[in-house]
């Protein structure tokens, strides 16, 4: 019975306090309340800032002249409306924000110093939107300049401005070029990094790479060097920047064409013509362009190896009759490096990557003469490489199997044997992956070493960004 009388305490005090709310919310509804008070945004308006960013608030709504709207980048590795960096001797705040009533984005550089923030100068552009913030100090004087890409209204075109951060005051410097895509990077070797600047082909203007560099005279930076691109390309599916040889950077741009195609191009500095160069796109006296790299797979360019150098891919079929379907026929991804000394390619090392299940095969040295072939099977979930009979141009022995199973399948299988790829395992969900050697007497030099295989079989290559 005590339990019972206090359950009904604590219904009857629930009861009461339903009520009382009730008639607050009357109360409160009938005396003439502001809908704003009850709206979305007063619901969700985040306590005010206090420190800091409360001092920082208060220099955007004064430059702003009120009531304003944050903007936000839509790319690169800053994307918050409001960015902090931190130096040594100072800190700098960059606000993106639209006034109320203005069509117009502006940019706020408000600096920290003497214990206190200032804005050190309030810029508008007229752009659609915010692409990218970057920091580069390409004037070597020991502070990063900031470089805001904006949105234009035509699209995968942007404009670019630079703007000095000094303790105490700021500039604005124009650059009279727009970009598709844009790299920070020294690529001259003068330790101090170039704006490049990527563009597609247009109706206005040409696919171009142009370089631009500080000017000390005129105080801004400047173009200095160019290359044409391939005007086919509609869009750059990956841009890397890094070593492309032993002792040389680079720019490698993997671009998707029409027909599903994609290919590479590679830009770095040639000393020799004091030129940017672009060696794999070559034109013919007719006008048509060509590059050896251009391929359907949409595989992009990577250190393949590891060796701290980016390969570029070059893509295959593998050997098949003429009367096959070629559907299941395997691609080999021949890996090349661009030797600079000479603008030529050398292989590295060849693979078939098995997308769908999440690996690589890598050749071993005795497969590398064209003698094998590899047939691809989605409904068995099987990469198997046989011997290649070029006389007969048909299929021969099979030299390996790799399969992939469920952990059920493997778990009730008889693993007599099966060699199990523990790399690949490890990497890929509720799957496991197996090989079975096969071997053949016609080719006996063909036939692997489970530790060929064991060393041979990858996990995919994650995407590099």
């Amino acid at each position: 019975m005590i339990v019972h009388h206090g359950y009904s305490k604590k219904m009857t005090q629930w009861r009461r306090t339903i009520a009382i709310l009730l008639a607050l919310t009357v109360l409160l509804i009938s005396s003439g309340c502001s809908e704003a008070a009850f709206s979305e945004d007063a619901l969700l308006r985040p306590p005010r800032p206090t420190g800091d960013k409360a001092e920082i608030q208060d220099i955007i709504t004064a430059e702003a002249g009120g009531r304003y709207t944050l903007k936000y980048p839509q790319s690169g590795a800053y994307r918050s409306a409001i960015t902090m960096k931190e130096y040594e001797n100072k800190e700098i705040s960059v606000a993106l924000y639209s006034k109320e009533g203005s069509p117009e984005i502006y940019v706020s550089l408000i600096s920290y110093s003497d214990n206190t923030w200032k804005c050190i100068g309030t810029y508008s552009s007229s752009a659609a939107g915010v692409d990218r913030l970057l920091f580069a100090d390409i004037n070597g004087d020991g502070s990063d300049e900031l470089f805001i890409g904006w949105k234009a209204y035509t699209p995968d075109q942007f404009a670019l401005t630079a703007y000095s951060l000094l303790p105490d005051s700021s500039y604005e410097m124009v650059i009279d070029n727009t970009y598709t895509e844009l790299v920070l990077e020294d690529i001259t070797g003068d330790s101090l990094p170039e704006i490049i600047l990527l563009s597609l082909a247009s109706q206005k203007k040409s696919a171009s790479a142009t370089v631009y560099q500080y000017s000390e005279q005129e105080k801004r930076p400047i173009s200095r060097y160019g290359a044409e691109l391939d005007p086919e390309i509609t869009s750059f599916t990956n841009v890397s920047v890094g070593y492309i040889d032993k002792n040389r950077k680079g720019i490698v741009l993997d671009g998707e064409k029409s027909g599903d195609l994609i290919s590479t191009q590679i830009l770095y500095f040639s000393q020799e013509e004091n030129q940017i160069v672009n060696p794999l796109l070559t034109q013919a006296d007719n006008g048509v362009f060509s590059n050896p790299t251009t391929r359907k797979d949409t595989v992009i360019s990577r250190d393949a190896d590891n060796d701290g150098i980016i390969e570029v891919p070059v893509v295959t079929q593998m050997a098949s009759s003429a009367d096959e379907d070629t559907s299941a026929i395997c691609s080999l991804t021949t890996w090349k490096q661009l030797l600079t000394a000479d603008d030529t390619l050398t292989t590295k090392l060849s693979t078939v990557i098995n997308y769908n299940d999440g690996y690589y095969f890598v050749m071993p040295e005795n497969w590398k003469n064209s003698s094998v072939t590899a047939l691809l099977s989605s409904d068995t979930r099987q990469l198997t490489f046989y011997v290649w009979n070029s006389k007969t141009t048909s299929r021969g022995d099979k030299l390996l199997v790799i399969s992939r199973y469920t952990d059920t399948e493997w778990n009730e299988m008889d693993k007599t044997g099966a060699l199990l790829l523990e790399s690949v395992t490890k990497s890929v969900t509720n799957a496991v992956f197996a090989a079975e050697l096969c071997t053949t007497e016609s080719r006996d030099s063909l036939n692997l070493t489970k530790n060929q295989v064991l060393e041979a079989v990858c996990p995919l290559w994650v995407r590099q960004q």
